[in-house]
């Protein structure tokens, strides 16, 4: 009886976290698309400006000297100090260098690719954005926090990318591999942003002291972002994001729906079905208790004989004919009690109805 109530529990605990899974897997996918969605609403017919003499002069008409979201296209110029490349002669304002240590790993049998981080850099110097050939250098467009803009970091050009293989032994390489854990090599990469490289800029653009700055927008529904990207292509990549998270959130939804819809089956059934049994046992109460009114049969078991007694309670008579299998073994109290679904204690074959028992 325990055993098939806990698996009755077990699996609703399953079907109840799978559910919830799903739900919060189908709202973070459509909080994804809603956000990739405006995005690509805001930008698509966003005005693209040039950091140049007509920007200031708008900067300085407008309510609070600021665009609260707007674009700007230009290239990079750094302001002051430059970053130099430490295996080339590449130069830039923006750094990111990486060491991974790669490994192959037996996981149940099968070797798996794992990596391991062992260095993560990042470097950034102040720069600015001026308008393409020869721009005039007093109307730069200075980048403020450009660590916080999106598509930045995956555009950036790869400087270096060197992979440097694990030497060992073939004793070692022998224990490596019996010990489940190989380690293949070392990769070093460097990327950067490069002087000269043409972005494209969307956010909040103000004037401060006299200069022209790019950052973050205010509202916070709002994306900063600094792209190599074309406008257009930028609407083309959030739109197919956009359609993608769209996809996977209706799938998460449709996945939590079906498994709600199932426990609330389930439990339904169950309910009905012990409704049914209910009802189905007044009735045999009922129908014995008349058989049994004028010989007393259930006054402490008196006059039952050993090999009447029901086969669980060992106290009050059998009553109740168990179909299909036929055997005489329960009184109706013990029969009800019977965990679902409902199994003959003789013969372990499922039960299908019962019948009150009749003496002559």
């Amino acid at each position: 009886m325990s055993f098939t109530t806990n698996m009755a529990d077990t699996v609703d605990k399953i079907l109840g976290f799978s559910g919830a899974v799903s739900s919060l897997l189908a709202y973070t996918f459509y909080r994804l698309y809603k956000s990739r969605t405006e995005t690509a609403s805001r930008v698509r017919n966003i005005k693209i400006w040039q950091a140049d003499l007509d920007l200031f002069d708008h900067l300085s008409a407008v309510d609070e000297h600021c665009l609260a979201y707007a674009a700007v296209e230009g290239t990079v110029k750094e302001m002051g100090r430059t970053l130099h490349s430490l295996h080339g002669q590449e130069e830039g304002v923006m750094m990111k260098s990486q060491l991974i240590e790669h490994r192959s790993k037996k996981v149940n049998g099968f070797w798996s690719d794992t990596k391991k981080e062992l260095r993560d850099t990042t470097q950034f110097v102040p720069f600015s954005l001026v308008k393409p050939q020869g721009g005039d250098p007093a109307f730069r467009l200075e980048v403020v926090e450009p660590g916080r803009a999106s598509h930045l970091e995956t555009e950036l050009d790869i400087t270096y990318d060197r992979f440097e293989p694990h030497k060992s032994t073939l004793i070692q390489a022998g224990l490596d591999r019996l010990l489940g854990e190989v380690t293949k090599g070392i990769q070093e990469t460097e990327k950067m942003l490069l002087s000269g490289t043409t972005l494209l800029g969307v956010g909040r653009i103000f004037l401060e002291r006299g200069e022209m700055k790019l950052g973050p927008p205010d509202d916070s529904s709002q994306t900063f972002i600094l792209t190599k990207m074309r406008l257009s292509e930028l609407v083309r990549s959030y739109e197919s994001q956009s359609w993608t998270f769209k996809v996977m959130a209706v799938v998460s939804a449709l996945c939590g729906g079906s498994v709600l819809a199932y426990l609330i089956w389930r439990h339904l059934r169950l309910w009905l079905e012990r409704r049914r049994r209910r009802r189905e046992f007044e009735e045999i109460r009922r129908t014995v208790r008349r058989d049994n009114s004028a010989e007393g049969r259930r006054e402490g078991g008196s006059g039952v004989h050993d090999e009447d007694t029901c086969v669980v309670c060992l106290t009050n008579p059998r009553e109740v004919i168990l179909l299909n299998c036929g055997h005489i073994a329960l009184c109706a109290d013990c029969a009800e009690a019977l965990p679902f679904p409902k199994k003959c204690p003789v013969c372990r074959s499922a039960v299908e109805r019962f019948m009150p028992v009749f003496h002559p």
